[in-house]
């Protein structure tokens, strides 16, 4: 009896053992076969126009209940520069979902997250609508598995093409930009404030920028009627500076993504030691006459000569010898 009893606790051990090492060789298969592929979903050639979302579609091959990682990588070949021509959303507000890898000072790609439990994600990326008139822009993806290894991919690119975009809209500028010594102190000329505002024909104020550098304004052709209208350029004050120096203001006409786009230097109208509107000095003003008429707008400054019609070739810069208003603010 004692034999039989031995000899079934063997068979039961050996039958034990091999039932458990097939079990772990099947489940080291399963783990290898079963582990989350990433590919795309849909088109990995996208076209759109600036200003704009490009959005990337991707697909698990299975769902597991942790999140998996994977890194978009822009490559060499790109025309398009991070930050300037196009951004991805969260990736620049600390979002645990997108973050961004940097190396010399500069994104070399960022990283995105796949919840647990899901099989289908899209990463956008939204295009920048600039003022450029410019030719189509590039940018080339390579999608990779982050250091957890929990997803794979195999040879997953994105080319994203960036069309430039014409609007019929007349985007106005005030720029100083500069510095200026003030004893043994470099000052940046935004410390200075200068302002934009829009007026009706009744001189109702309609439109203003008081508290950016550049200041700006977006007439809306959709949206304004046809008309005349007034622009005022003006130094409301020079914040207590007084130095010998004439501010290196210029305004600027655009129309965005097309070649209308005027730049006129009014440099020679804000001398510094003369201040601002509200250090007492009427004359630091200038303004302009604006004549609507379907999506053409046709500017004139104070001696009446048209400074811009859409017509003109792009970045010019002249002098305006315009004739110094005496309206106080």
């Amino acid at each position: 009896m004692k034999k039989i009893s031995n000899l079934k606790y063997l068979i039961v051990s050996l039958l034990f053992i091999g039932i458990f090492s097939m079990a772990c060789n099947e489940e080291e298969n399963l783990g290898k076969k079963e582990k989350p592929e990433l590919t795309a979903n849909g088109d990995t050639s996208i076209t759109v126009t600036e200003g704009t979302d490009a959005v990337l579609n991707f697909k698990l091959s299975k769902a597991i209940n942790k999140p998996i990682q994977y890194r978009l990588v822009m490559l060499d070949e790109s025309s398009a520069t991070d930050q300037e021509d196009y951004v991805i959303p969260g990736c620049r507000s600390n979002d645990p979902d997108c973050v961004a890898i940097e190396e010399n000072g500069g994104p070399v790609g960022y990283i995105f997250e796949i919840p647990a439990y899901t099989t289908e994600y899209s990463v956008n990326v939204t295009t920048i609508f600039d003022d450029l008139s410019e030719g189509d822009e590039h940018l080339k993806l390579k999608v990779i598995s982050n250091r957890t290894l929990l997803g794979t991919v195999n040879e997953l690119f994105y080319d994203i093409t960036i069309q430039n975009a014409v609007s019929d809209d007349l985007n106005i500028r005030l720029n100083w930009n500069g510095t200026f010594s003030s004893g043994t102190e470099t000052v940046d000329n935004c410390t200075l404030d200068m302002d934009l505002e829009l007026y009706d024909s009744d001189f109702n104020l309609l439109d203003f920028s008081y508290s950016n550098c550049p200041e700006g304004l977006i007439l809306e052709t959709s949206t304004l009627a046809d008309g005349t209208y007034y622009l005022d350029a003006s130094l409301w004050t020079t914040s207590g500076y007084s130095e010998t120096v004439n501010i290196p203001a210029n305004l600027t006409f655009i129309k965005p993504g097309s070649s209308f786009n005027e730049t006129y230097d009014l440099s020679d109208f804000f001398p510094m030691q003369d201040g601002g509107l509200d250090d007492g000095n009427g004359n630091a003003i200038i303004e302009y006459t604006i004549v609507k008429s379907g999506t053409i707008y046709t500017i004139t400054d104070p001696d009446g000569a048209t400074v811009f019609q859409g017509k003109q070739k792009a970045h010019k810069i002249r002098s305006a010898r315009l004739k110094k208003k005496n309206k106080l603010k």
